[in-house]
């Protein structure tokens, strides 16, 4: 080859190499990828979540977290175009281009505000579950980073579920068993067993008291948070709170926005039930803003027994300055309705035998359909009560709290006493029919409570404290007398069940009343302190010092409630592991033999599990293991005027509660509870006799309840805004006394619904009890639950 022929052939060679090289370096570029990222915020500027971002061209969507930050990665270098898909709300399409590691679109800013998102298909049918709380701690901690179990009934769940009563919220708490209507104080309210103790007669709202043993109803609540396990150092002992835990009703409050909606419900048993929510801001630059809720429930049950209900809830947020926050909610129910009191023993008060029965309450031939009655007269409650709240920021670390309420519960009750008996397995079970007659019944609670809360670093350490003042009385007043009525088999005809209210007057004109009056005052003060020791691993420690005064006896008594915590989180604000050591008590009146006043009676929790809040709260929940000891049980010596104190208890068990968003449109919430609580020093009286219980388990007390529900709603095609959802609930069996010579079996139910969601309306339909079970739970008396039941929802938004 000539040097011209090999030059030109190397520099063509060399021209090749250089194409090569420089498409590769081309293809090389077209292959970077990097991040776009940005912030969605409302039109009022707080961060909003559940917003789905799309990326044109390629089409790929990413929904915004709590915070409202969103993020594509892997995306190829280009231009790109930023847009909201989401029901509702609309935004600018924001321009960005992508040639480095990472870029940015900035702010996104709605042209709905936040509140316009609880309106449409987004929030009711995928939104994912926050559960931080402000309210549990009483301060800022996220779920990871608070040492105390507790769960959330979230409003989507209850709105999918077409919850129309607080029984059929009641079942999502995780290991919540054995719901019923108990009877105390005059009143009546619905009840359960937490983690082996009667819960629910005490509900809060909003974090203060408005009053107890009182029915209630769900139309103005937002959520439901349920602390776990003995929680005096905070919410206080007595009428206050059970060793099984603090009920939390969050009720709705004002927003910035003109906006309402309308509800109607219908189905089985004659079910009419309308419900109304207004939200209206009062001026316009929203400094005064207003929410009403109402809602009227006529209704028979599945054993056709008639309930009327009607309630209105008022609620006003007033910004009076940029630091001065001002909340008033005000909350009137009254129910009418018969109250059944059906089990084996006679209602606090009141005088009957006594069921000497022993086996399984299946075998006493009752039907759960049956009401054994026939009643032309009904038990009335109403309740008022007015609370209000001020938020005053002292500073950037600190925040002055200061909540008053006041809340009044009068009753005309008739107790319709139900004693099941029966002899012998071949002989028909007798039911005893008798009434407690309460003619006036006036129960009073107030409230006063101060709370400074900060948040601030002393050297590198951030401590966030709690110091808080407490007052709370309780005044309660009632009459009591028993009319012995009469006695009717299980097979009784409608004509035998009928209870004739001439003749309850008849024989309660003749009868001795028996008139008591209580006032009590309880003086707290408490404080906790959270310490920041690393970045991940936080310290907690609690002391409240409780004064409680029987007005009446002119009894005092001195209580120490401590609660300690730590928590670490493994991975920040997503998985922590956790330990608490937590105290209850009640105050005792009682004296000893020798006329000194017993001690307070102590519940003492030590928990330990692993709490976790992943893929943007699209995975929460915990999983724990408690032990709880209760001791200084007063027990009254039969013939003497004086008790002993001797008594203890303990309930072990392991709490699971799950709430998961696995993709877009699908939410399960589900939970597990098993517990193990038994007498192990105890004497009761039975029959006017001392009978040893050591080793004995708690009346009402399943070992197993679980719950699961879940739910699917489309987001995309033809068939957005449709959307189903399934579950159930169950129990194992228990015992009906303390003796365990009578069983009640466990038993478990299914419901399923179907919905269609658009931004003005919703249409929902709901059948429970799939099966048509028959069952009782009991919590004090048994509760028949509902058989199978069809209901029927329109809602339309303004």
């Amino acid at each position: 080859m000539s040097r011209s022929k090999t030059a030109q052939f190397f520099v063509s060679l060399s021209f090749v190499w250089l194409l090569l090289a420089i498409q590769s370096n081309v293809s090389a570029q077209a292959k970077q990828t990097g991040v776009i990222e940005g912030r969605i915020l409302s039109a009022d500027r707080h961060p909003e979540e559940n917003v789905i971002v799309v990326l044109t061209p390629s089409s790929r969507q990413v929904m915004s977290d709590d915070n409202g930050h969103f993020e594509f990665r892997n995306v190829p270098y280009g231009q790109y175009t930023i847009s909201i898909k989401s029901l509702g709300v609309t935004a600018e399409p924001v321009p960005v281009e992508l040639y480095a590691a990472k870029a940015s679109a900035g702010t996104i800013r709605l042209n709905e505000n936040a509140s316009t998102l609880d309106r449409v298909i987004v929030s009711s049918s995928y939104r994912h579950i926050n559960k931080n709380s402000t309210q549990v701690a009483r301060m800022p901690l996220t779920y990871t980073e608070n040492p105390q179990n507790y769960a959330v009934i979230p409003k989507e769940v209850l709105q999918n579920q077409l919850v129309t009563t607080t029984e059929q919220a009641l079942v999502n708490i995780p290991g919540a068993s054995n719901l019923s209507i108990v009877g105390g104080s005059g009143g009546s309210s619905l009840t359960f067993m937490s983690r082996g103790f009667s819960s629910g007669s005490v509900m809060y709202r909003n974090s203060v008291s408005t009053g107890y043993v009182a029915l209630t109803d769900m139309f103005n609540v937002e959520r439901i948070e349920a602390i776990k396990g003995p929680s005096g150092t905070l919410f206080g002992g007595n009428e206050a709170a059970s060793y099984g835990g603090v009920y939390n009703l969050i009720t709705k409050q004002p927003l910035e926005v003109k906006r309402g909606e309308i509800s109607f419900t219908t189905g089985s048993y004659e079910l009419a039930r309308a419900t109304l929510d207004y939200n209206t801001p009062l001026n316009e630059d929203k400094t005064a803003l207003l929410r009403f809720n109402g809602f009227y429930d006529n209704r028979n049950t599945f054993q056709q027994l008639a309930q009327n209900n009607v309630g209105f809830a008022p609620s006003l947020l007033v910004k009076a300055t940029d630091r001065l926050t001002l909340h008033f909610d005000g909350y009137y129910y009254k129910s009418i309705r018969p109250i059944v009191l059906f089990g084996f023993g006679a209602p606090p008060g009141g005088t009957t035998e006594t069921s000497t029965y022993a086996g399984n309450v299946k075998d006493l031939g009752i039907d759960p359909s049956n009401s054994y009655i026939n009643p032309d007269f009904n038990s009335s409650q109403q309740t008022w009560s007015a609370t209000g709240k001020a938020e005053y920021k002292l500073s950037e670390q600190w925040l002055s709290q200061t909540n008053f309420s006041v809340a009044r519960n009068n009753n005309v009750t008739h107790y319709i006493n139900l004693v099941a008996n029966k002899k012998t397995a071949t002989d028909t079970a007798v039911i005893t029919r008798n009434i407690l007659e309460i003619p006036f019944s006036q129960l009073y609670t107030q409230q006063f409570q101060q709370n400074f809360i900060g948040d601030f670093k002393i050297g590198s350490l951030r401590n966030r404290l709690l110091a808080g003042l407490d007052y709370f009385r309780t005044n309660v007043g009632q009459a009591r007398g028993t009319v012995i009525y009469d006695k009717i088999y299980a097979t009784a005809t409608e004509t035998q069940k009928l209870i004739k209210k001439a003749r309850v007057d008849s024989i309660g004109a003749n009868i001795a009343y028996n008139a008591t009056r209580s006032i009590a005052n309880s003086y707290g003060a408490y404080a906790s302190e959270v310490l920041n020791i690393t970045d991940q691993l936080l310290l907690m420690a609690s002391l409240r010092i409780n004064r409680f005064v029987d007005v009446n006896n002119d009894y005092m008594q001195t209580s120490y409630s401590p609660k300690l915590g730590l928590s670490y989180e493994i991975v920040k604000n997503i998985l922590s592991v956790y330990s608490n050591y937590n105290n209850g008590y009640r105050n005792n009146s009682n004296l000893d033999s020798s006329g000194n006043l017993l001690k307070p009676t102590y519940a003492n929790q030590w928990e330990a599990g692993v709490k976790f809040d992943a893929f943007h709260h699209r995975l929460t929940g915990t999983v724990s293991y408690y032990d709880i000891k209760v001791k200084n049980m007063p027990l009254a010596v039969p013939n003497t005027t004086y008790y002993i104190q001797d008594n203890k208890q303990r309930s072990r068990g392991i709490d699971v509660d799950i709430l998961a968003n696995p993709v877009p449109g699908l939410n399960i919430a589900m939970g597990y509870g098993y517990n193990n609580i038994r007498y192990t020093e105890f004497t009761a009286i039975i029959n006017k006799a001392p009978v040893v219980l050591n080793g004995n388990r708690v009346e009402g007390t399943p070992h197993h309840a679980g719950n699961i529900w879940a739910n699917y709603g489309f987001t995309s095609g033809s068939l957005k805004g449709f959307g189903f959802g399934a579950g159930g609930n169950g129990q194992s069996s228990s015992f009906t006394n303390n003796v365990n010579t009578i069983t009640l079996d466990g038993f478990t139910v299914f419901g399923a619904s179907v919905f269609y969601d658009a931004p003005k309306f919703r249409l929902t339909a709901k059948i429970d009890n799939i099966a048509n079970k028959k069952y009782y739970t009991y919590s004090s008396w048994l509760l028949p639950g509902a058989t199978r039941m069809l209901a029927f929802n329109a809602t339309f938004r303004f």
